[in-house]
């Protein structure tokens, strides 16, 4: 009579052990760059929307016309003449300093604020002068909870007569 041999089918613990373990890591990097990912693509909506947000307070005021005054001498004052609300303003001077509040349009936690002010290019486009030059600079601040730096939108309007 024949003996038949036994033979070692199948893992031992050891081997089972060893590949519960390179599973489990495997895992635990998949979560990692899952939540990774999900935390920059959280923070990229939330800057995109704060740039289309400063886009849409700039290209308001960009709307209006340079000073109060149609011609130079240009106005001697900046900020709001007179205007009692936002929705009255007509030059884009009158919206330095102002604040934006769009929570009600779906913008919660955005915060917008604006400066104007006064420029001589022969000089420095960075620094404020005294009112009554040709250009001013209009700068656009939105800033949110979720963003590291503020977004920044600037620009350069300059007065022409007539």
């Amino acid at each position: 009579m024949k003996r038949l041999k036994h033979s070692q089918a199948g893992f031992s613990l050891i081997d089972m052990i060893m590949g519960l373990s390179i599973i489990a890591v495997a895992i635990v990097g998949v979560q990692l760059a899952q939540r990774n990912y999900v935390e920059m693509s959280t923070q990229v909506e939330t800057n995109l929307r704060a740039v289309t947000l400063g886009n849409s307070v700039m290209n308001t005021i960009r709307m209006h016309r340079f000073d109060e005054n149609t011609s130079s001498p240009w106005a001697a004052t900046l900020g709001a003449d007179g205007e009692s609300s936002m929705s009255d303003y007509d030059d884009i001077d009158d919206y330095a300093g102002a604040s934006w509040d769009f929570s009600s349009d779906g913008f919660a936690g955005y915060t917008v604020s604006t400066r104007v002010f006064c420029i001589n290019l022969d000089t420095s486009w960075l620094d404020s002068v005294a009112v009554g030059q040709d250009y001013k600079r209009i700068i656009v601040s939105v800033n949110h909870p979720a963003m590291d730096v503020p977004a920044i939108m600037t620009s350069i309007f300059a007065g022409i007569e007539g």
